[in-house]
């Protein structure tokens, strides 16, 4: 008796066997592509998660520590261009030990881990209905050097706020929506960014923000600039 297989058997059996293999590449192929779409689905809503997280927390301080001298002061604190915003606030305030002229560079406050080379400050004084911004040029036995000359007399006890300028600007051809903090440059918080845009309440003080991503996920988002309203 021929206990083998014949060659028609064998064809027979990897033709099969082919054909059983080849389904279960195409499964996995399959489940792989579906664990990609669920992965970047992820990754893409985490993505906008943290910068509507970071926008409101932006805005939210837009003003902070500038609640007095705004009232007093013509001072620019929110600007924006439809597809791009600025906002400014304040990180640290202080008042000044001594007096200081107009004309000099020089002034004395508090040491302050905020006072840095290169942070812009605001300075003003109510009473004397005097105010300037200036930049930080150095920090020498516990005084300020600016980078500009005063403008104006100030007082002992002046104000010096150390200031902090965000952006934020969609670049149109990248589909990206970049950040930029004080000096520093333009970094990417979300790609695949189809629209942006911003659009400002003076009445209110309040923005009301539409980001979409892909062409398909839409957030809006309506803040209150609770630092700027008088």
């Amino acid at each position: 008796m021929n206990s083998g297989f014949s060659i028609f058997e064998i064809v027979i059996v990897m033709a099969i066997s082919l054909s059983i293999l080849s389904i279960v590449i195409i499964n996995i192929s399959q489940a792989s592509s579906v664990s990609r779409r669920i992965v970047t689905n992820q990754q893409r809503l985490e993505m906008i998660f943290h910068t509507v997280d970071t926008i409101k927390s932006d805005l939210t301080k837009c003003g902070m520590r500038l609640q007095e001298a705004r009232k007093h002061f013509d001072l620019k604190l929110f600007d924006h261009t439809g597809r791009h915003f600025m906002l400014i606030y304040g990180v640290s305030a202080e008042t000044m030990k001594a007096a200081a002229r107009q004309g000099e560079k020089t002034i004395a406050v508090n040491k302050n881990e905020y006072f840095k080379k290169g942070k812009k400050v605001l300075i003003y004084h109510i009473e004397s209905d005097v105010c300037e911004t200036n930049e930080i040029k150095a920090l020498e036995n516990g005084n300020i050097i600016l980078v500009g000359n005063l403008g104006h007399d100030y007082p002992e006890n002046s104000i010096v706020i150390v200031l902090k300028q965000v952006e934020y600007r969609l670049y149109e051809k990248e589909n990206i929506l970049k950040r930029k903090v004080d000096k520093g440059y333009f970094q990417p918080l979300i790609e695949e960014v189809t629209d942006f845009y911003v659009t400002f309440f003076p009445e209110s003080q309040s923005v009301l923000y539409k980001i979409e991503v892909n062409r398909k996920e839409q957030i809006r988002g309506y803040i209150f600039l609770v630092n700027m309203v008088s």
